[in-house]
């Protein structure tokens, strides 16, 4: 997943937009936000950044990361 690393601030509208080769559970931890990616399909996952700190994203399937996605307070 690229950026490895992706920074937004509290109250921030975060839009996150996917696509993979293979299925997978795409799992932002933290935010308790899961979603499954079917190979090929453009998927999009939006929401207000209203918890502050450093989140895991990752494949729930294997537990890989993906990235991270820090929320820093205004």
């Amino acid at each position: 997943m690229t950026p490895s690393e992706i920074t937004d601030d509290e109250g921030d509208r975060v839009r996150f937009r996917r696509t993979s080769d293979s299925p997978l559970v795409f799992h932002l931890l933290g935010y308790d936000v899961e979603e499954e990616v079917e190979p090929g399909e453009l998927t999009e996952l939006a929401f207000d950044a209203m918890l502050t700190s450093r989140f895991e994203i990752e494949n729930e399937q294997t537990h890989e990361e993906l990235s991270t996605l820090l929320v820093q307070p205004r």
